[in-house]
């Protein structure tokens, strides 16, 4: 009988890490980690005894042989030192490496063994369960480019990317310090509603705890220009508003109580930048509301006499967030949340004309200022660069995913999230209690807003699998998914289908504002129903499918109106405030929401009349633009399940 040829391990995988014993490569999530020739010889000899002592003896006859004349101790420790940094590993409370003392070390962790070819390790998620149905899932890292930063220019080369922060759970809203060699940076601790602030040596495995507030927000950190405290935003019941605190901790300091509103965790994440610290030290921006205002606007805080004075004037929406001085303090960047989106604005520090730096669609989460003072880096999905003079912003080769920068000198670090939504479906009906809700159309990325189509046989959907959100189309048992639209927009979504199934209507932002847009089942070039300089959203078909209902600020809130199919002069149908509508199976009634202010199912007759309340929930805060059940026709068999969409957090 032929002996079979036994082949030894080639790869060995442990929690998000793998190791080539052939190459020599350890990659963390299939990202090479430089492992210089030492510590790598250590960690093959640990992961061939997994849960075994390999004593300090058998790692000098590995490293260093017998005529090799070398300070042992101080060779082997120096060795592991760097191995636990490229793992992120901690020797006082480590998940790889255990020191046994004075005898020599333990590999603790579960191992896998495998002789094939590499594969692609799945990127760590951390699950989110946000308000309704819908699950986010959502990883958080904090990166840091280092090297050469050109910001007068459109390039940036020799860079070098690297995890700052890899914890379970929420981190985000980062800042660098003035010498860019520390961040702080708020944390849930790996769990929970309560976020504190941490902080750590950039290279270093360790981060230091600086606040510990029960139930507390803490976050939007921001460095005094000397370095030695911190400023930061807190939510907390009773306690909110702006504190201090020193670099190397100690007690906090109430500055300024602040009118901020409790976002809970979601909300905590998507906080908006609410402070920014003068580069004289003498002066905090900050964004807050007065009484009576509903917008926030941005105030400045003189730090010898304390007193405030308003700097800007927002009108619309959440108004003005996210300020940022420039380096020389003369100007001050911010975000300002109007109907048509997020725009970025400048003003005079001592107050002055506002000035639109750029308008372009999209989400503008964080913001920085490069360090020559020329550009401003938000970030959006991506990290984009826009020239402080204006001009059409540019997707900056690095920051996929990215969020909230902080750039100091040459390095620049953001937040990286990414969500992935799936739509799922449940069997309606007498079942024996095994089958229950199953994942049904998914995708690495955002998949939500299904609809069956009239006779069962498809489904539209939004997703962002292919970059940004587009309409996608499917059969009804979720195969051959296919791309229904290619416009160059920031948010595409709400389709509907048509009465008859040929048409599907949606909404779009590609111009800023938001518009209503019908397009062929079939395929081929959309159509624009709607082109007033407002926002159109959230479109639905009359039974019998002559009109498109959308709702429209264009009166200066939002109500529910109406056009002809084929396209026409749009009519109003509410006039006491309408959100998301839709028609009732007779077509004399249309229901309604009014938004995220009024709670409530609303409904009015189709030919007009009184408008009434029919139901007192949801409450406010919600709207249920897609967060219903689609029926299929066919037998009423199964329904999709999908998220309501959100908003970001208020202030």
């Amino acid at each position: 009988m032929p002996t079979k040829n036994f082949e030894a391990p080639r790869i060995v995988r442990f929690g998000v890490f793998e190791l080539d014993l052939h190459s020599q490569e350890l990659r963390r999530r299939g990202l090479k980690v430089k492992l210089s020739a030492q510590p790598f010889q250590v960690l093959a000899l640990l992961l061939e005894h997994p849960g075994n002592l390999v004593t300090r003896e058998e790692l000098r006859q590995k490293l260093w042989p017998s005529d090799t004349f070398v300070d042992f101790d101080h060779g082997l420790n120096a060795a592991v030192r760097r191995l636990r940094d490229a793992l992120g590993d901690s020797a006082q409370n480590p998940s790889f490496i255990e020191t046994v003392a004075r005898l020599g070390y333990r590999f603790i962790g579960s191992t896998e063994m495998s002789s094939g070819p590499d594969r692609p390790i799945q990127r760590a998620r951390w699950s989110l369960a946000w308000r309704t149905v819908a699950v986010a899932v959502m990883a958080c890292i904090l990166v840091a480019i280092t090297h050469k930063w050109l910001g007068t220019t459109s390039q940036i080369t020799q860079m070098s990317l690297s995890p700052l922060v890899t914890y379970p759970g929420l981190a985000f809203s980062s800042s660098l310090s003035p010498s860019g060699q520390q961040v702080v940076f708020s944390w849930n601790g790996g769990s929970g509603t309560a976020f504190g602030l941490y902080e750590k040596v950039i290279g270093s495995e360790q981060s230091v705890r600086l606040t510990n507030a029960p139930a507390a927000i803490d976050f939007n950190p921001v460095w005094s220009p000397d370095g030695r405290e911190i400023a930061f935003a807190r939510i907390m019941n009773g306690n909110t508003g702006i504190y201090k605190i020193s670099a190397l901790g100690g007690p906090e300091r109430k500055v300024l109580a602040t009118a901020w509103r409790d976002a809970g965790i979601d909300g905590a994440f998507w906080a908006p930048g609410r402070l920014d610290w003068s580069p004289d030290g003498n002066t905090i921006v900050f964004s807050d509301r007065t009484p009576g205002d509903r917008p926030a606007a941005l105030f400045l805080l003189s730090l010898a006499t304390m007193q405030t004075r308003r700097l800007t004037s927002a009108q619309f929406e959440e108004g003005d967030i996210n300020p940022r001085f420039s380096p020389d303090g003369q100007t001050v960047a911010f975000v300002r949340d109007t109907t048509g989106g997020e725009s970025v604005y400048v003003v005079p520090s001592s107050g002055g004309r506002e000035r639109l730096v750029s308008s372009e669609p999209g989400s503008k989460v964080g913001l920085d200022w490069t360090s020559d003072g020329r550009n401003l880096v938000f970030g959006g999905g991506s990290l984009w660069k826009v020239p402080i003079v204006g001009g059409p912003p540019e997707r900056l080769p690095l920051g996929q995913d990215g969020y909230q920068p902080s750039i100091r000198g040459n390095r620049i670090a953001h937040t990286q999230a990414t969500w992935n939504d799936s739509i799922w479906r449940r069997r309606l009906g007498p079942t024996n209690g095994s089958e229950g809700a199953q994942r049904f159309i998914t995708s690495t990325r955002i998949d939500a807003g299904p609809q069956f189509s009239p006779d069962g046989s498809k489904i539209v959907y939004q997703s962002n699998r292919s970059g940004v959100f587009q309409i996608w189309l499917c059969n009804s048992d979720g195969t051959s998914a296919r791309q229904l639209t290619n416009l160059n927009a920031a948010w595409t979504g709400t389709p509907r289908w048509s009465p008859d199934g040929r048409f599907i209507v949606f909404d779009s932002r590609p111009t800023g504002q938001s518009d209503i847009f019908v397009v062929d089942a079939e395929g081929g070039p959309p159509r624009r129903l709607t082109s007033n300089p407002s926002n159109e959203a959230v479109p639905s078909w009359s039974k019998d499918g002559r009109w498109i209902y959308f709702a429209s600020d264009r009166s200066g809130r939002w109500e529910v109106w109406r056009v002809p199919a084929p396209g026409g002069d749009a009519l109003p149908v509410t006039h006491l405030g309408g959100f998301a509508a839709f028609e009732s199976l007779d077509g004399k009634t249309l229901y309604y929401t009014k938004g995220l202010s009024v709670p409530g199912i609303w409904k009015v007759p189709t030919s007009g009349g009184e408008e009434s309340e029919v139901l007192r929930m949801p409450e406010t805060g919600f709207f249920k633009s897609d967060g219903m059940m689609k029926l299929s026709p066919r037998r009423g068999a199964r329904c999709s399940w999908i998220p309501c969409r959100w908003e970001s957090a208020p202030l």
